[in-house]
């Protein structure tokens, strides 16, 4: 998953170190003017911001959120009091990070608010017989472990976060690059290639299918089951 964070204080700074070295793709920015921008340009699975960012700047959730498809929200706050938590969420919040508290506490609270924006109420994607664990960002084939480079481990992630959607090579490149450093998009087909070698043990248990002209599609025998039984 790829975070949207303001880097406006050395506190902000700090978690975004933290989540870096936890292995995070992150969009970064110190300007807080700029998020709108990257909110509509950029792929992003969770916005971060700095709880006394909200109403600076003319920054406000309600109107962030509207320019672009619905993101969750975590504001950082250095012991916040409830009642500030209870504004900031009534404002349209999902969360509120407390600084104070260890930060691995904040590392998982984060990803717990980002992936259960994308349906997944655990840090674990199963399909069958493959196995992807968010929290130690490994992945494994019937129990066996699927030795990926972090680009393959990436976009591995993305596609079995999102089974039966198509998704664009466009997509996969701002969610993987963050709008840094593209790479031309026919690079995903050499991607695809490598990934599909390392699942063919699933003998078509999982997949990846080409839309010729449009991107790729993960498929998953176990949901496609699901989507004919409902």
């Amino acid at each position: 998953m790829r975070y949207l964070i303001a880097e406006t204080n050395w506190t902000m700074m700090t978690l975004a170190a933290e989540l870096a070295a936890n292995g995070t793709l992150m969009t970064r920015t110190d300007r807080i003017e700029d998020v709108s921008h990257f909110m509509r340009h950029g792929e992003a699975d969770l916005l971060i911001l700095a709880a006394d960012q909200i109403g600076a700047q003319g920054v406000n959730l309600t109107i962030l959120q509207s320019k672009t498809d619905p993101m969750p929200v975590a504001l950082v706050a250095t012991k916040p009091t409830p009642q500030q938590i209870a504004a900031w969420l009534d404002a349209g919040a999902d969360c509120v990070i407390d600084t104070s508290r260890p930060p691995e506490e904040a590392v998982v609270m984060l990803q717990a608010v980002a992936r259960r924006a994308l349906g997944l109420p655990v840090p674990q994607i199963n399909h069958g017989p493959l196995t992807v664990d968010l929290l130690t960002r490994k992945a494994h084939l019937s129990n066996c472990p699927m030795k990926l480079s972090p680009k393959l481990y990436e976009l591995l992630e993305y596609l079995a976060l999102r089974p039966g959607q198509l998704v664009t090579r466009a997509e996969l490149l701002s969610h993987i690059y963050g709008l840094e450093n593209e790479p031309d998009a026919r690079v995903f087909d050499v991607y695809i290639c490598n990934l599909r070698a390392f699942l063919q043990a699933s003998n078509g248990a999982v997949d990846i299918e080409t839309v010729r002209g449009s991107g790729f599609r993960f498929a998953a025998r176990d949901t496609i089951q699901e989507d004919v039984a409902a």
